[in-house]
């Protein structure tokens, strides 16, 4: 089932809901007061002869459907007075909508509603599997604090370098459609790197796009799924699409896998397919760059270190720094 025939049923459930509690609202109030029963089939009998009027009398249909407007008119305020006199809403036997623009149909003007736009963003966020994480790791609750001002090995400080790879990311969001680029962020535990896969996730999600963040282990499970468990063969091949075809591909923590021939062969298919489909992707790992040249075979090594942008993380680790400040 795809994304946006998800949303179509989501739609469909709603108006279900509004109608079933419609038929209460109108069982309650036809038993306690038949008089607006009779309004409300007196009014549809009403709507009925006026379309028959104009489709068989053509000619002097003006006259006939304003008395039968008129008509329309005068019970819709006997109702309305009705309604009132028993301390009901005027308007308590009308249909409700979740959205009044759309009338929980998704669309308004040939365009999708504003509701249908932030239900699929809803959906994105539940796909990309990051749930609450990024409502505390975002660019707004990024803190300079952490990063030390003290030049190092690199000559370079912590915090100037985490300058330079925020600024690398920031702009690969405001221009992610128009680059085609991956980014391999290398670093001991710590540094910043799942934070700033959250921020990148949660910019994109919030601007329509699909992002997926999985672990090394994950995918490997996704595959083995697909290629081995029968029973649930179609929702498997869903996963497998999505993570071929989303926006934005995030590989978290690769070097903590259990390193298999079949491991390999899953992580170079992934990253083959969707180099070769221009879908981005980032990868986050613990590893430097020997450790990581010894565990992959030189098809991964090849396919990400000439195909990725490399960002090196610097510095001390920041959970401990932000412990040491509360």
């Amino acid at each position: 089932m795809n994304r946006a025939y998800s949303i179509a049923e989501e739609y469909e459930r709603i108006r279900e809901k509004n109608k079933n509690e419609l038929e209460y609202r109108k069982s309650l109030l036809y038993s306690k007061i038949p008089r607006l029963k009779e309004i409300d089939e007196e009014l549809v009998k009403l709507g009925i002869d006026i379309t028959r009027t104009v489709l068989s009398k053509p000619e002097n249909s003006d006259i006939l459907v304003k008395e039968l407007q008129s008509r329309q008119l005068d019970l819709k305020i006997e109702k309305a007075e009705i309604l009132t006199a028993n301390n009901y809403p005027k308007d308590y036997l009308n249909m409700k909508y979740d959205c009044n623009i759309c009338k929980d149909t998704g669309f308004a003007d040939n365009k999708k509603c504003s509701c249908y736009i932030q239900k699929e963003i809803n959906h994105l966020y539940v796909q990309s599997d990051l749930g609450d994480i990024m409502k505390k790791e975002n660019f707004e609750q990024f803190r300079w604090e952490y990063y030390s001002d003290e030049i190092i090995d690199n000559n370079i400080s912590p915090k100037e370098n985490m300058k330079l790879i925020y600024s690398k990311c920031v702009h690969f969001v405001k221009d992610f459609d128009d680059i085609n680029t991956n980014m391999l962020f290398i670093g001991r535990t710590g540094l910043g790197k799942t934070f700033i896969c959250s921020s990148i996730a949660k910019d994109l999600l919030d601007a329509g796009k699909s992002v997926i963040y999985k672990t090394v282990s994950d995918l490997i499970d996704i595959v083995r799924k697909y290629k081995f468990d029968f029973d649930n063969e179609e929702i498997n091949e869903q996963y497998l699409d999505e993570i071929y075809n989303c926006d934005l591909l995030i590989i978290d923590d690769l070097g903590t896998e259990l390193s298999t021939q079949f491991s390999n062969l899953v992580l170079y298919s992934i990253l083959n397919k969707r180099i070769q489909n221009n879908k981005k992707m980032i990868i986050s790992t613990n590893l430097d760059i020997d450790e990581f040249t010894k565990i992959y075979s030189d098809r991964i090594t090849s396919r990400i270190f000439g195909c990725f942008d490399t960002l090196e993380f610097l510095g001390e680790d920041i959970r401990l720094k932000m412990h040491k400040l509360i």
